[in-house]
């Protein structure tokens, strides 16, 4: 790949990128309230998520159950 010359292209972009995405570190995500949404309910959906697989789990090893529902599972 050629070389690319620093027109101030680049820069430029970089520059409006780093605008659009904001501060960076710990405290970022709190800023963008967007980002702190999706980042707070993908962790509630991987809590969600274990608990359930637990619950069936623990569900499909009752005797009881196996009797009822046969060969099903």
């Amino acid at each position: 790949m050629a070389p690319v010359s620093d027109s101030g292209v680049e820069s430029a972009a970089l520059l409006r990128r780093q605008a659009f995405t904001g501060a960076s570190g710990p405290a970022a995500p709190v800023k963008n309230t967007k980002v702190f949404g999706i980042a707070c309910f993908a962790c509630l959906e991987g809590l969600v998520y274990g608990y359930n697989q637990g619950v069936i789990s623990g569900i499909l090893t009752i005797l009881s159950f196996s009797r009822h529902i046969g060969d099903w599972v």
